[in-house]
């Protein structure tokens, strides 16, 4: 491992009980849990740019759906990447400021500092979120109380789920949400599709 891997290591593997307690399971760098429906991701993601010694990290937690993921042909056997996910933020949302939080480990001191403060806010903010909104309707909700990334990508999943449970009368304003975000742009183009496949696929003959 490069120098400071170590205590990130350890610090994955001191969460590691406690976050099992709860249902999720460790891959790599992230904890996974999941229903029949979506999959909660919390992945703990190391900066690009070290300093020997020393390891800075964030936190990124995530929801995805696995009818989307295979509406888009995207890998069923193992969990998305954070990234590839449906919704998704950085632990620093669940701050007072909302301001991205980072995370040094340097020495014990640094490192107990990180244990606390993860326990803390995995257990009062993370946890109770994730595994609150495992499912498609609650995803839907998720997307209501936060944006969770980009506006159009949520959109384009959120009719989807939408139009699946049958709530058709929601769509006419998110194709007129989705139509004003592209209009003129580079998107316009895939997101009169998007709509054309919606409409097609669920026989939706609203506008």
């Amino acid at each position: 491992m490069a120098s400071g891997d170590p205590s990130f290591e350890r610090l994955l593997k001191e969460l590691r009980p406690n976050l099992a307690k709860q249902g999720f399971r460790r891959t790599g760098q992230n904890f996974v849990i999941e229903s029949d429906q979506c999959r909660g991701i919390i992945n703990f993601q190391k900066t690009l740019y070290r300093t020997a010694g020393q390891t800075e990290f964030t936190v990124n937690v995530a929801v995805a759906s696995k009818r989307l993921l295979r509406l888009y042909g995207q890998r069923q056997d193992k969990p998305p990447r954070h990234y590839d996910c449906h919704w998704e933020v950085r632990i620093g949302h669940f701050m007072p400021d909302h301001r991205d939080k980072w995370w040094t480990l340097s020495d014990e001191a640094s490192y107990r500092t990180a244990i606390s403060d993860l326990d803390e806010m995995l257990a009062t903010k993370v946890l109770p979120l994730l595994k609150r909104h495992l499912s498609e309707r609650e995803l839907l909700a998720l997307w209501d109380w936060s944006v969770g990334g980009f506006e159009y990508p949520m959109l384009k999943h959120k009719s989807v789920l939408l139009a699946e449970q049958g709530r058709m009368e929601e769509l006419p304003a998110i194709f007129k949400r989705i139509r004003e975000i592209c209009l003129g742009g580079a998107a316009e183009a895939g997101a009169e599709q998007h709509i054309r496949e919606v409409q097609q696929r669920f026989c939706v003959r609203v506008q």
